[in-house]
C-alpha cells in the first residue's frame, strides 16, 4: 500500500527547517539544497512541496503568519479598546531568535518584489495589512476630552504606532544588541502615554 502524505505536515517540516537554515547560516543561505539537506532529504523531495526558493520563503512567511495569529489573540485575551491596542504594540515589539529570522526573511522578500517572490511579498502583505487594520480599529476606542478622537485622528494614532512597530522590526534585525527589548518598550510606553492614555498610564505589565 502506498504510504499517506500529509502535504500540510511536510510544508510544516520544510518551514521550520526553512527558519533553522537562516537563523544558522544566515537567510542568503536558504536554498532548497540546503533545506533538504536538514532534513535529510534530496532537493527532488522538497521540489515536491516547494518548487522555489521564493516558495520556500513564501511557505515559512505563510506558517509563521498561523503561528503569529495564534499567539496574539493569546497575549490580547479579553482586552478591548484602547487596552487591547496598547497591548498589540507592546506584542509587536518584542523580539525572539526565531521571529528576528523571519523579520530577516520578510525583509529579503520586500526588497525585490518580482517574479516568484511577489507570492512571498503577498503573504507579507497580507500580514502587514491585517495588523494596520487591527490598530486603527483600537485607535477608534481613544478618548480626549472624554469623547472618542475623530476618525483622522485615529488614523494619525494607528499610523504612528503602526511605524513604529514596522520600524523596530527593522532595527531589530539591522541592530539587535542595541535595540533592545528593553529600550524599545521603554520609549514605546512615552508612545502610548503620548498618544493613547494622556494623563492615565494603566500598567505596562
Amino acid at each position: 500500500m502506498p504510504i499517506d502524505v500529509d502535504p500540510d505536515e511536510r510544508l510544516a517540516d520544510i518551514a521550520r527547517a526553512t527558519v533553522d537554515v537562516a537563523r544558522e547560516r544566515g537567510t542568503r543561505s536558504v536554498t532548497l539544497r540546503a533545506v533538504a539537506e536538514r532534513l535529510g532529504r534530496s532537493t527532488a523531495y522538497i521540489t515536491n512541496f516547494v518548487p522555489s526558493r521564493a516558495h520556500l520563503m513564501a511557505n515559512a512567511l505563510d506558517h509563521a503568519r498561523t503561528q503569529w495569529d495564534l499567539e496574539r489573540l493569546e497575549h490580547l485575551g479579553d482586552l478591548v479598546g484602547v487596552e487591547r491596542l496598547a497591548a498589540l504594540s507592546r506584542w509587536m515589539c518584542t523580539s525572539s531568535p526565531e521571529e528576528n529570522v523571519l523579520r530577516s526573511l520578510w525583509i529579503e522578500v520586500i526588497a525585490d518584489v518580482r517574479g516568484a517572490n511577489l507570492r512571498a511579498y503577498e503573504v507579507v502583505r497580507s500580514v502587514t495589512d491585517a495588523t494596520y487594520g487591527k490598530f486603527l480599529d483600537g485607535a477608534g476606542h481613544v478618548e480626549a476630552g472624554g469623547e472618542s478622537v475623530d476618525r483622522e485622528t485615529a488614523a494619525h494614532i494607528a499610523d504612528i504606532l503602526y511605524l513604529y512597530c514596522r520600524g523596530y522590526e527593522v532595527k531589530a534585525v539591522e541592530d539587535p544588541d542595541v535595540w533592545t527589548d528593553a529600550r524599545v518598550q521603554a520609549s514605546l510606553e512615552v508612545l502610548l502615554r503620548t498618544l493613547v492614555f494622556a494623563d492615565a498610564v494603566p500598567s505596562t505589565r
